[in-house]
């Protein structure tokens, strides 16, 4: 006799299929889910981005003591722009410096290590070093372009700034400044152009046993300058920039003392 019946469905058969459908309805949900997220993530950072570009800006000028406010982020040349009208005096360019508060704890730490380690050493030397650089001062300078026609022409050079900063725009300074391991005290030197290095490390400022130094630009930009006693080479020294004789015969564990000395001094700040 036939069946005329359609068999019954397995329960395995059954259960392969629902668990087919609702794997595929899971997956849907998933992506679904994942879309929503997605959105719901960019929309987050479309919104903080807006609410950081919306944020006042500060600018404390040191010269003269003013605050500039901007209700919105400003572009670095703009604030130069705005800040030069300020003054009456040919601003220097090298020596503008945009400084940074809440930076300045890392300009700290690297005073106390290098402190540190003179004391640690603790010679007549050391000593002499540390008592000049007690008497300098130091701030977290931004590594920015300064010229202002360099900053316009170059879209790299011109960040927008989103934070309340400190700004310096010093006239031209006449001198350079000397720092060595026979004095107490640094030395300020007239600056004058086609100069040989060694001519001004005369032997009362640096004495006659040295051999190298560390050159910090105005603009913050170290050279380290070997043979000088011996080569004639003329070496450009900015106004306001600086000149290191590094200590001799360091213990090994501070062998990049003098480096550190003369990375540190690129944040000194005229005043």
């Amino acid at each position: 006799m036939l069946n005329l019946y359609n068999p019954p469905i397995r329960s395995e058969e059954y259960n392969d299929e629902a668990h087919s459908s609702m794997t595929l309805c899971q997956q849907g949900i998933r992506v679904m889910c994942r879309s929503i997220g997605y959105i719901l993530f960019t929309a987050s950072l479309c919104f903080t981005s807006l609410f950081a570009l919306a944020q006042p800006v500060k600018i404390q000028l040191l010269q003269p003591q003013i605050m500039l406010e901007y209700g919105d982020p400003v572009r670095l040349s703009q604030l130069l722009s705005d800040a030069q009208k300020q003054v009456d005096y040919p601003v220097y360019p090298l020596g503008i410096s945009l400084i940074s508060p809440t930076k300045q704890g890392q300009i700290e730490e690297q005073k106390r290590l290098i402190f540190s380690a003179l004391e640690t050493i603790n010679t007549k030397d050391t000593q002499r070093i540390a008592e000049q650089l007690k008497a300098l001062h130091f701030v977290y300078r931004e590594k920015l372009e300064t010229h202002l026609a360099k900053v316009r022409s170059i879209k790299k050079n011109n960040p927008l700034l989103t934070a309340d900063y400190t700004l310096s725009i010093p006239s031209r300074p006449p001198h350079i400044r000397v720092i060595t391991p026979k004095r107490t005290t640094h030395e300020v030197v007239k600056q004058s152009p086609n100069t040989h290095l060694k001519n001004y490390l005369t032997p009362g400022i640096a004495g006659d046993d040295y051999d190298s130094a560390w050159v910090i630009q105005a603009d913050q930009t170290v050279q380290y300058i070997k043979d000088i006693q011996w080569r004639g080479k003329h070496h450009y020294l900015s106004p306001g920039s600086i000149v290191f004789v590094g200590l001799d015969d360091l213990p090994h564990p501070y062998q990049t003392l003098n480096n550190d000395i003369a990375q540190l001094l690129t944040q000194h700040l005229e005043r």
